[in-house]
């Protein structure tokens, strides 16, 4: 039986979250979320389509915390990584274009 790995890498940042969605290696969407209840919900109903989601995202300080929060509350695992561990894995992928979306899609293939 062939076991799907579904892997959701998320840039936070103060306003919006970008979300990068990579089943087996090979992304499948990607989006951008409010950092609110809204948003978080919006994520959870694409969690939930999902068996073991893989989540991981930056330890950005007040920002991750709300997701951190949101994620605990519904006894979802994750892995939170220090941006500088982030930034060290992801320099050998000539991640010269820095942007969230890209981030996102960075933090996901880490996972």
């Amino acid at each position: 039986m062939d076991l799907l790995k579904t892997v959701f890498g998320i840039d936070v940042s103060s306003r919006k979250s970008n979300v990068c969605i990579m089943v087996n290696g090979q992304k499948v969407n990607d989006y951008a979320i409010s950092n609110d209840m809204v948003g978080f919900n919006q994520l959870l109903d694409d969690l939930k389509q999902v068996t073991n989601p893989q989540i991981i995202f930056e330890a950005t300080g007040v920002y991750s915390r709300r997701l951190q929060a949101f994620l605990d509350m519904h006894e979802l695992r994750y892995v939170m990584m220090n941006p500088l561990e982030a930034k060290r894995k992801t320099k050998d992928d000539l991640h010269q274009n820095k942007t969230d979306k890209l981030d996102a899609l960075y933090l996901a293939k880490l996972q």
